[in-house]
């Protein structure tokens, strides 16, 4: 039997994402001294099993970890070579001139750290709650062979929520391009979500709206919008 949730909760999906977002900002500025703002480009919901052939034969690196409190599921984020090379550079003060060094695969390392604490702390804070979490392994590889082999625990049935993310740091002037992606345990997903009370999800949803309105403008709104990302009466689950 399927788990059916409220559509006008799904909202919660929108804040969620758009507050870890947010205080990946923070925390950069705080733990590595970069001025930077995280810019939510597309949220979209997905079937796990189309996450490998969306990453297709790219080598990408991934940072994941296992969530050990509601919404419990798995945790992904990843990025190019591109993204890995400017974080790098970034982090280190040195050029990447062919494979990272030593130094600079640590500073990526630190980066994901950074990145992963930020997000899930930002995701607590509007749930009320805390999420222990352990620390991300950094992998490298294809992104089909990664996520197949980071998800291969995941029921096909389940329901991905995928964010593609810009941070942009502003001195310098250096742009990461992240993706995340957040496999939340169903039962659980559920029941979280419907618990939430309307009106908490409108007041999280004013609060973002007021930091975005005091940022310099550059998000549209076309990033997380409800119809188009949700666009279904209800959003089922089968039932664990």
């Amino acid at each position: 039997m399927p788990l059916l949730i409220d559509v006008r909760k799904l909202r919660i999906i929108n804040v969620l994402m758009e507050s870890g977002a947010g205080n990946v900002a923070n925390s950069l500025e705080s733990l590595a001294g970069l001025n930077a703002e995280v810019a939510v480009k597309s949220l979209s919901m997905v079937t796990p099993g189309d996450i490998p052939d969306d990453l297709g034969d790219d080598e990408v690196f991934s940072a994941t970890i296992s969530l050990t409190e509601p919404p419990y599921g798995d945790f992904i984020m990843t990025f190019d070579q591109g993204t890995a090379e400017s974080i790098a550079e970034e982090m280190t003060g040195t050029e990447v001139d062919g494979e990272l060094t030593q130094l600079q695969e640590s500073a990526l390392q630190e980066m994901c750290n950074i990145f992963t604490s930020g997000f899930i702390d930002g995701m607590a804070n509007t749930l009320g709650s805390s999420i222990e979490m352990a620390t991300p392994e950094l992998e490298h590889g294809t992104g089909r062979q990664l996520m197949v082999d980071n998800l291969s625990h995941v029921r096909t049935d389940s329901l991905a929520i995928v964010l593609d993310s810009q941070v942009n740091v502003t001195d310098p002037g250096t742009e990461f391009r992240i993706r995340i992606f957040l496999v939340p345990d169903p039962g659980s997903f559920v029941n979280l979500v419907d618990h939430m009370d309307m009106d908490d999800i409108r007041t999280e949803e004013l609060q973002i709206e007021d930091i975005e309105t005091d940022d310099e403008g550059d998000d549209d709104g076309e990033d997380a919008d409800d119809g188009e990302t949700l666009g279904t009466d209800h959003t089922a689950f089968e039932d664990l």
